[in-house]
């Protein structure tokens, strides 16, 4: 095994593979992190501005409006995790595998 030493690690945070994993997973993350805060802080607007109509029931069902939406942005969070691991399973791990080819770890 090779040893860190700062000329190798300067080498490896200066490689184009390591800088496109940093940062296209920093900004999936970011992006799937914001789109989940605002999902999450905007039913929660909802439900102080809006919450007659959340307690409605839906169209031919005795659920109302509310747990409906809730149900669906639960959904849509487990949706996004999802798509989260499929990045890291696929367009992640090649570039990973690429830099610990090329540096021996």
């Amino acid at each position: 095994m090779t040893p860190i030493t700062p000329e190798r690690t300067r080498k490896i945070l200066s490689d184009p593979s390591f800088r496109e994993l940093v940062s296209s997973r920093a900004r999936l993350r970011w992006s799937l992190s914001i789109l989940t805060l605002a999902m999450f802080f905007g039913f929660i607007a909802l439900i102080s501005s809006a919450s007659v109509m959340l307690g409605t029931n839906m169209t031919g069902s005795k659920i109302p409006f509310g747990m409906g939406l809730a149900f669906g942005i639960i959904v849509l969070v487990v949706i996004l995790t999802g798509f989260y691991v499929r990045q890291s399973n696929t367009r992640f791990d090649r570039l990973t595998n690429l830099i610990k080819q090329e540096y021996g770890r």
